[in-house]
C-alpha cells in the first residue's frame, strides 16, 4: 500500500518536475532538452544492450565513478557501459570525461512505466547505483524483470538513516532488493543492516574516490595555473554553500587588512548558484573574475569565482589549503578525498555528518582543521602560512590516512565480480533471429542456429540430420533431436487441470511476445546471462490457429549427463547431504535473481554426472518482486517429494535430508556460472 501511495505521489509531482525544468531552462537550454528519456523513452543513440548501467546523480557522484567506469572499460568481458544521471551538469561531465566509450541517457523519473520503458530498452545484466540513489519505484519495477542491482560507494548519515526510519515501510523492502551493497564504512554498514539489508549483502569497500590520482593532464594544468598567481597565498574554498559564501565573503574581507595579497578561490557547488556569488561579490565590492568569462586573475584580483563545472580538483590543486564547504551550515560537509590526494591541508567546519568517518580519522591523524566559523576558517590558513613545517606535518598526517584507504576499488570490484563476471569458455546466449511464415513465428539464438528457423520444429527436417527420439515426459512429451553441433530436447506446449478436457494444446491468442514459448525463451536466455543453472533456449515456436487460437513449441539445449531427480531417487540411489546442499544453493540463486519457478518439484531439478545442480522446465515462472513467495515456492517442493515418497515405498527420502537442503539454501552464495 505504501509503494502505492509513493507512486500516487511521484505521479502529482510530474507536473511540478517538468514545470521547474522549463523555469530552469531560461538560463541553461538542456533542462528543457530531452525530456523523453526522463519519461524512459529511447533518446537520440540507442543504448548498448546486455551490458552495466552504472547511475551517478549529478557531477559529484560521476567524477567519483571515474575510477569504477576506467576499470570496467579496460576490461571488455564485463560489457558495455552505460552512464545515467539527471542533470545536464551531470551529463556534460559523463561526454568530457568518457565521450562515446559509453552509453548515456538521463535517469528516468520513478514511475513505473518510465522506468519500465528504460529497463526494457537498456536491457542491463546489471545496474549499479551510486552513493545514495535508492528509488524505491525503479527497485520494484528492476525486480519484476529480474535485473539484479547494486549499491556502490554506499554513504548512508545518521541523520538520513533516521529518515529512512521514518519511512521503513517503504525504505525497508527497497533496500532488501539490493543483491549487495558495497558500503564506505562500518557505520554504514550497520545503518543498512538495521534497515534490513542482509549481513551476507554488505560489504565494507571504502570509498572509490579514495583510489583517485591526480592525471598528469591534471598536474599540468596546475603547473601551468599556479605561476599567474605570482606567488600570492591561495585559499581554495569548493562545494560551498548559501550561507557559506555569505560568511566566508564577510570573513575574507576582514582577512585581507592583515594579509593583502591573499586570494581566495570561491567554487559553489551548485551551477544555479553561480550567478547569485557573483552578485554576492560585486556587491561586497571585492575585486573578482570569473572563470566562466575567461578572465585572467591580475595582480589586484581578490578573489576568482570558480564558476565552472568539473574544475574543483584544478582549484585546490593551485592553493595552498582547502576548505570543504557544506560544513560551516548544517548540510553535513563534502568529500575532502580530492583535496588530501592533492596533498593539500584540509580546513572544515563543525557539520561533517555525510562523511563523519573520514573526518574522524582525519581528526584523530592531526590530520584536519576543524572550525567553528568562516573567521575561524582564515584564521586557520594563516597559522598554516606562518608555520610552513606545521603545515607539511599535517599534509604528511594526511596522505597516511589517504594511503590507508586506497584499495576501495579493488574491493568493490571482488564484490561485484560474481555478478559482473563474464566466463570467456561459456556459450552464451546471441542476439535474436526471427523468421514468419503463414502463421509460424519462430525466435532463434543466433549463436545457436544459422540457417532455416521454422523448420526447426519439423522432426522430418532433423531426421536426416541427427537423432530423433521420442522421450515420455509429464502430462506430454519430449522429442530428443540432435545434429553434428548439439543435442536439443523439442517440447510442445499442451494444457494442463479442466482446460485439457476442452483443448490439450491451444491456447487463447495473445501476441507472439506474451504467448508461453517465447516468454519461457526470453526468461531462459535472461537467467542464462545471469550465469544461472538453467538450460539454454535455442528456439521457440508461435504457430497460430484459426482466429482465436495457438499452439506453442519450445526447443532448448540437452544438459548432457544430467539426470532429474525424482529418476535418481525411484530407480538409483538416495542423494548425499553434499547433493542436496548443492539444490539448495541453485534453488537459493535462482530465488536471488527474484525468479518464480510455478512448478518448482523434485521432477525438474537435476544433478549432473560432474557435481551441477540444474533447474529446468520453466513455463509459466517468471520474475516476481519481494521475498513473501519464497517460502511457498520451497514449500511445492518439499511436497513433491513427499507425495513420491507416500507413491513410491522405494523412494530414497527421508524428512531429514530436507536439512541438508535448507542448508544449502541459506548459503547466499554468487549466481553460479553457466555451465
Amino acid at each position: 500500500m505504501l509503494l502505492q501511495a509513493y507512486r500516487l505521489l511521484v505521479w502529482s509531482a510530474v507536473g511540478p518536475v517538468f514545470a521547474y525544468l522549463w523555469w530552469r531552462g531560461r538560463r541553461d537550454p538542456a533542462y528543457r532538452q530531452r525530456w523523453r528519456e526522463r519519461l524512459g523513452f529511447a533518446g537520440s543513440a540507442p543504448l548498448p544492450p546486455g551490458g552495466i548501467v552504472l547511475h551517478c546523480a549529478s557531477v559529484g557522484e560521476v567524477i567519483a565513478a571515474r575510477p569504477l567506469v576506467e576499470r570496467l572499460l579496460r576490461n571488455p568481458t564485463w560489457g558495455p557501459v552505460t552512464l545515467t544521471c539527471t542533470t545536464p551538469t551531470g551529463s556534460d561531465q559523463i561526454r568530457r570525461d568518457f565521450g562515446q566509450r559509453v552509453g548515456h541517457c538521463y535517469f528516468p523519473i520513478d514511475l513505473p512505466g518510465a522506468t519500465r520503458r528504460f529497463l526494457a530498452h537498456a536491457r542491463p545484466r546489471l545496474v549499479l547505483l551510486m552513493e545514495r540513489e535508492v528509488w524505491p519505484g525503479f527497485l520494484h519495477q528492476a525486480q519484476c524483470q529480474g535485473v539484479p542491482v547494486a549499491l556502490v560507494n554506499a554513504r548512508l548519515s545518521e541523520l538520513s538513516a533516521a529518515g529512512y526510519q521514518r519511512w521503513k515501510s517503504l525504505m525497508a523492502p527497497a533496500l532488501g532488493s539490493l543483491r549487495m551493497v558495497c558500503a564506505e564504512d562500518a557505520d554504514t554498514m550497520q545503518r543498512m543492516r538495521a534497515m534490513g539489508v542482509p549481513a551476507q549483502r554488505l560489504q565494507t569497500t571504502g570509498n572509490i574516490k579514495s583510489d583517485v590520482q591526480a592525471s598528469p593532464a591534471l598536474l599540468l594544468a596546475i603547473n601551468a595555473l599556479r605561476p599567474a598567481f605570482s606567488g600570492r597565498p591561495v585559499l581554495a574554498a569548493g562545494s560551498t554553500h548559501a550561507g557559506e559564501d555569505e560568511a566566508l565573503v564577510k570573513a575574507f574581507q576582514r582577512h585581507l587588512q592583515r594579509q593583502p595579497d591573499a586570494l581566495l578561490i570561491l567554487a559553489p557547488r551548485h551551477p544555479e548558484r553561480f550567478a547569485a556569488v557573483a552578485e554576492l561579490l560585486a556587491a561586497s565590492g571585492l575585486r573578482h573574475v570569473r572563470r566562466s568569462q575567461g578572465q585572467s586573475v591580475a595582480r589586484d584580483t581578490q578573489v576568482l569565482l570558480g564558476d565552472t563545472m568539473g574544475e574543483l580538483m584544478l582549484w585546490y590543486g593551485v592553493a595552498d589549503a582547502c576548505f570543504i564547504g557544506g560544513s560551516l551550515v548544517p548540510r553535513g560537509g563534502h568529500n575532502p578525498l580530492e583535496a588530501l590526494c592533492l596533498d593539500k591541508p584540509v580546513l572544515t567546519g563543525p557539520h561533517t555528518a555525510n562523511f563523519d568517518t573520514l573526518f574522524r580519522l582525519l581528526q584523530d591523524a592531526q590530520a584536519l582543521g576543524r572550525t567553528e566559523d568562516a573567521h575561524a576558517v582564515f584564521e586557520q590558513w594563516q597559522a598554516l602560512l606562518q608555520d610552513p613545517t606545521a603545515a607539511q606535518g599535517r599534509v604528511d598526517r594526511g596522505r597516511l590516512v589517504h594511503l590507508g584507504l586506497a584499495g576501495a576499488l579493488e574491493r568493490t570490484i571482488a564484490a561485484l565480480a560474481p555478478w559482473l563476471r563474464i566466463n570467456p569458455d561459456t556459450k552464451r546466449c546471441g542476439s535474436v533471429r526471427t523468421a514468419s511464415q503463414r502463421g509460424d513465428h519462430v525466435w532463434a539464438d543466433a549463436n545457436t542456429f544459422s540457417g532455416e528457423l521454422v523448420a526447426l520444429f519439423d522432426l522430418a527436417w532433423w531426421r536426416p540430420r541427427g537423432t530423433v527420439d521420442m522421450l515420455d515426459a509429464g502430462r506430454g512429451h519430449i522429442h530428443k533431436v540432435a545434429d553434428k553441433a548439439g543435442s536439443y530436447l523439442m517440447r510442445h506446449y499442451y494444457r494442463g487441470g479442466l482446460m485439457a478436457r476442452v483443448s490439450r494444446d491451444l491456447f487463447l491468442l495473445q501476441p507472439v511476445e506474451r504467448s508461453r514459448a517465447m516468454q519461457e525463451f526470453s526468461l531462459l536466455r535472461a537467467l542464462r546471462d545471469q550465469g544461472l543453472p538453467v538450460p539454454r533456449a535455442c528456439a521457440a515456436r508461435y504457430h497460430r490457429v484459426a482466429f482465436f487460437w495457438y499452439r506453442a513449441d519450445i526447443l532448448v539445449e540437452q544438459i548432457a549427463d544430467a539426470v532429474d531427480v525424482a529418476r535418481l531417487m525411484h530407480r538409483q540411489r538416495a542423494l548425499t547431504a553434499a547433493e542436496w546442499q548443492l539444490l539448495g544453493q541453485a534453488v537459493r540463486q535462482l530465488h536471488e535473481s527474484q525468479c518464480f519457478h510455478s512448478d518448482l518439484n523434485c521432477h525438474n531439478l537435476m544433478l549432473g554426472a560432474h557435481g551441477q545442480a540444474w533447474i529446468v522446465d520453466f513455463d509459466k515462472c517468471g520474475f516476481r518482486p519481494g521475498d513473501s513467495w519464497k517460502a511457498g515456492n520451497l514449500e511445492r517442493l518439499r511436497r513433491s517429494l513427499r507425495k513420491e515418497s507416500r507413491l513410491d515405498p522405494d523412494f530414497r527420502w527421508d524428512a531429514a535430508q530436507w536439512e541438508d537442503f535448507l542448508a544449502g539454501y541459506q548459503h547466499i552464495g554468487p549466481p553460479g556460472e553457466t555451465r
